[in-house]
């Protein structure tokens, strides 16, 4: 796609006597979209990074299920009401 440019209308007091080149200041939007990449990657690479992904969410599923077990302990201390006796 190539690059798209849109006068933008800007609320501004009319000048009586606008030079011949007043047209050289009036603002435009340009829309553009990066050049495209290219990148060569191999059915072997993209098993490997397949293998990676898995090997992440094992450890995330771990770090979850530890986090929740603190959480846990968390909630059954704060909801312990703690009776001290003085005798």
């Amino acid at each position: 796609m190539a690059d798209k440019f849109t006068k933008v209308v800007v609320d501004s007091p009319a000048t009586p006597e606008a030079p011949a080149d007043a047209w050289k200041d009036a603002q435009v939007e340009k829309e553009h979209q990066p050049a495209k990449q290219k990148s060569i990657q191999t059915y072997r690479q993209m098993e490997r990074q397949v293998e990676s992904i898995d090997a992440q969410v094992v450890s995330l599923g771990e770090q979850k299920s530890a986090l929740e077990a603190e959480m846990v302990k968390v909630k059954d201390v704060s909801n312990t009401v703690e009776m001290w006796f003085v005798k």
